[in-house]
């Protein structure tokens, strides 16, 4: 595996980080452009789409960061992250593969990545379910809440967990992409295991930018999608004939 491609999928997973850590992002971005330029070195300044998208995500990420110590302006920096996540992939794709077998480490990775993002998010999307239902009670019908759980504690177990699922997801997907890339040449198709994965990562990364507009069904529509769709992925995609070359159905 080259060395833009590592620096490419370090940079999306600090980014991914840097929802919950702004510090984050700063390493992110210099991820992002050490990959960019990684890649400029090896075969020449701008010579494919892949270079200006790390560029531009990392700016991006960097400009984010900046806008982070603004709270009123949290939802600006938030969405210039989404888009610095978006670049990433799209330069993830854009890359040249390595070709090849990949490590043993990195399919263990892989699996053990998606084995802890299945395990945290049923935890926090049951308990971000129940939240979003209990402050929907409070409001319209206060009397039946008193004997429901405290918000403050299913919103703890809800953060706690989710950031954990959500990390271990992107860290799941990127080296996935990455295994992809050595048995198919491709880190991404129309596969219905890849595709539910990516679309239950982006209603993720969606929630995360608007946990704190959400409310009601909608807050728990889009948190039981994003996980039904992880799990269709884990137990549906390996009956339609999906491309994964491992008999794990991670």
């Amino acid at each position: 595996m080259n060395l833009s491609l590592l620096l490419a999928l370090g940079g999306v997973f600090l980014l991914a980080l840097g929802l919950f850590w702004p510090r984050g992002l700063a390493w992110g971005a210099l991820l992002y452009l050490g990959a960019a330029l990684a890649d400029a070195l090896g075969k020449g300044l701008f010579s494919g789409p892949a270079q200006l998208a790390l560029v531009l995500g990392g700016l991006l990420a960097l400009r984010g960061e900046t806008l982070f110590l603004r709270p009123r302006l949290a939802p600006l920096p938030r969405y210039l992250v989404f888009l610095a996540l978006l670049l990433g992939l799209f330069a993830l794709k854009a890359l040249p593969h390595p070709g090849g077998d990949l490590p043993l480490a990195l399919t263990l990775l892989h699996a053990g990545a998606f084995l802890v993002a299945y395990l945290a998010l049923a935890v926090g999307v049951g308990a971000g379910a129940m939240c979003a239902l209990q402050d929907l009670r409070l409001r319209l019908v206060p009397e039946r809440a008193l004997g429901a759980a405290p918000i403050w504690g299913l919103k703890r177990l809800e953060r706690g967990y989710l950031r954990v699922g959500y990390l271990a997801t992107t860290l799941g997907l990127g080296s996935g992409m990455a295994w992809a890339w050595g048995v198919f040449g491709s880190p991404l198709s129309l596969d219905p295991k890849e595709v539910s994965v990516l679309l239950g990562w982006g209603l993720l990364t969606l929630y995360v930018l608007l946990e704190e507009r959400l409310r009601g069904y909608p807050r728990v529509a889009l948190l039981l999608l994003a996980y039904a769709l992880l799990l269709f992925a884990f137990l549906g995609a390996p009956f339609l004939g999906s491309r994964h070359p491992s008999r794990l159905i991670f």
